[in-house]
């Protein structure tokens, strides 16, 4: 590294719902682990600061945190992409890694294609990892694709970017993709002791130890598809072994939160509706037999995927997208079509039926995949593109 006192990299993170904390967490303590200077971009209000410093705690005091808000809680310079600008110039970072570039991807896309492009003070010096390019995915529907393409390809021909990580395997595998350059797969990651005990774990959150069963974890949003999961619970028989464990953050209409507090009076779901821990997240993950995945019409990875391949729990999915064609590949789970109660209770039925030797031979599959997409791999794929291009010494 070089030897004066500005950061070697700022990296922008604000917000801290969902994955984003877990990220910053990682990409933090990756850079720092391979011997780089880290700055923060971040929401510094109270609420968002504290679940940083909660979170890295050992890191915090010694990274400089720049707000991404001006002094009326508004974006610096008026939007996204000119708050990063004016917080790497702030910095006095040599480069700036976008957490999630899905934050400003569509809106400079858009612009490039018409001539209008980022502050110049970012030429050259952008990278991040890109969730969702769905343009990338069909690059002419819908319409509007075509237009994301269009300035796409003007600012990677200007050299705007530096290093982009998609999250998609098969999209990296493409040869369109892969001949753009600029590109690097990064793994969804999951990082901790997922595989242990699970009449424990069910003691500990309050679990029946004669039941099987289905985890829905993460937020409550509709498109994750906890109602399709309430729903098929609803209509099994009073005396079934299929049990509902939802956790985390779940902020829901109430005719659902009211819909699953009736199945926790029926004795067929447990509802932990707040922020969970890293401990009693794989504390969750052991209690459970499965895991419903049925989003609709998701596009892209899932960090639950990789949460329940670490801790060898099958899982039940939407048949679409990356995730299906994940499980399907990869031999994790079941699949069924989105959005169909009926056939998602009959995959659980069916799950809670699998065989010991049926239910070994997935959780050899499960835990084969989850080597794929541990913390070891993940560093390695974020800092080797660093490395090749000789941004080791910045």
């Amino acid at each position: 590294m070089s030897d004066n006192r500005n950061p070697d990299l700022l990296i922008f993170e604000p917000q801290i719902a969902g994955h984003r904390l877990t990220w910053l967490q990682y990409i933090t303590e990756d850079f720092l682990h391979a011997g780089y200077r880290v700055a923060w971009a971040i929401d510094s209000r109270n609420g968002a600061k504290r679940a940083i410093q909660e979170r890295l705690a050992s890191a915090f005091d010694d990274i400089e945190a720049i707000s991404v808000l001006d002094e009326k809680n508004g974006w610096r310079g008026g939007s996204k992409i000119n708050a990063i600008a004016e917080c790497l110039e702030l910095s006095g970072a040599k480069h700036v890694f976008v957490n999630e570039l899905d934050e400003v991807a569509s809106n400079i896309f858009r612009k490039a294609a018409v001539g209008v492009y980022p502050p110049e003070n970012l030429k050259g010096r952008l990278s991040g990892v890109y969730f969702r390019p769905r343009f990338l995915t069909d690059p002419v529907w819908p319409p509007g694709n075509m237009i994301k393409a269009a300035g796409f390809r003007k600012l990677l021909e200007q050299e705007w970017f530096e290093n982009i990580y998609l999250v998609d395997e098969y999209l990296m595998a493409s040869s369109r993709i892969r001949s753009a350059g600029h590109f690097h797969f990064l793994p969804d990651p999951w990082s901790g002791e997922y595989f242990c005990s699970s009449p424990n774990a069910r003691r500990d959150i309050q679990i029946p130890a004669d039941k099987f069963v289905f985890l829905h974890y993460g937020i409550g949003d509709r498109r994750k598809g906890l109602h399709l999961a309430a729903a098929a619970m609803e209509k099994t028989p009073s005396d079934s072994r299929l049990f509902l464990l939802c956790a985390g953050q779940i902020d829901l209409e109430h005719s659902l939160l009211n819909h699953i507090a009736a199945l926790e009076k029926k004795g067929k779901a447990r509802l932990i509706n707040r922020y969970v821990s890293d401990e009693e997240e794989r504390m969750i993950f052991a209690a459970t037999d499965a895991v419903l995945l049925p989003y609709i019409h998701h596009y892209g990875s899932s960090g639950v995927l990789s949460r329940a391949a670490a801790a060898g729990k099958l899982v039940i999915a939407s048949d679409e997208g990356l995730l299906a064609r994940r499980v399907r590949d990869h031999g994790l789970g079941l699949l069924f079509p989105t959005n169909d109660v009926p056939a998602l209770q009959q995959r659980m039925t069916e799950a809670a039926a699998l065989s010991r030797e049926q239910r070994a031979g997935y959780q050899e599959k499960l835990l084969h995949y989850a080597g794929t997409c541990s913390r070891k791999n993940f560093r390695q794929a974020l800092i080797a593109p660093w490395v090749r291009t000789g941004k080791t010494d910045m």
